[in-house]
């Protein structure tokens, strides 16, 4: 990659984002652990002194693209906090989390499923993307709610790394997983709805 960055007069927060950009485009095309410091610092027409300002180091920025994902998480529970309870609320919520899902998130995805010991660290402090989204799942289910129906609501609302998953080794692009989550999420949606539903007459007749 040669196509280098003028450093003049950047802020802290543009800095920072342009070293995660060029990052995360050394680690798709090189592959994460072949990608040095030294390449993201002369990409950028910075020293490596300069880029440690920002970053401490290769994992960290790693953990910064991941924890990127956590300002939407944030965005979508104050959205879903806002929304009047109807059927069709955790169909939308799923699929708003799809939308808002960009090539460059899956690639961040698939990055961070390689490097399973940083999302052991991040998870162990609470900071990983499963552990944020349980406030969401907490929304749909109540202490009253089946197993059958928690499950559903679980994978409605992880549609995107399943698809992703099972996407590996296939020419499937990125727009197709997203379609396909889509679609899952719809499915699995209504289930869970009809499973809730159940436990609602359950609940009535004990």
């Amino acid at each position: 990659m040669s196509n280098s960055i003028s450093p003049e007069r950047r802020s802290g927060e543009e800095t920072r984002s342009q070293i995660l950009s060029i990052a995360l485009k050394f680690f798709i095309e090189k592959g994460y652990e072949r990608t040095s410091t030294r390449d993201i610092a002369e990409a950028l027409g910075m020293t490596k002194s300069s880029l440690y300002y920002h970053f401490r180091n290769k994992e960290d920025i790693l953990i910064s693209l991941i924890q990127l994902r956590h300002a939407q998480l944030e965005e979508l529970q104050e959205w879903l906090e806002n929304q009047p309870s109807v059927p069709d609320l955790l169909e939308r919520t799923a699929h708003r989390w799809i939308e808002c899902t960009t090539p460059e998130r899956l690639q961040v995805m698939i990055l961070s499923q390689a490097n399973q010991p940083i999302m052991l660290r991040l998870h162990e402090t609470g900071q990983d993307i499963r552990t944020g989204f349980q406030a969401i799942i907490d929304h749909f289910v109540d202490n009253n709610s089946s197993a059958e129906a928690r499950l559903l609501v679980r994978m409605t609302l992880d549609t995107i790394s399943s698809a992703l998953s099972a996407s590996r080794g296939t020419d499937i692009d990125f727009n197709e997983v997203l379609s396909v989550a889509r679609q899952t999420a719809s499915a699995l949606a209504k289930l869970a709805v009809r499973a809730k539903s159940s436990d609602h007459r359950q609940n009535l007749t004990d």
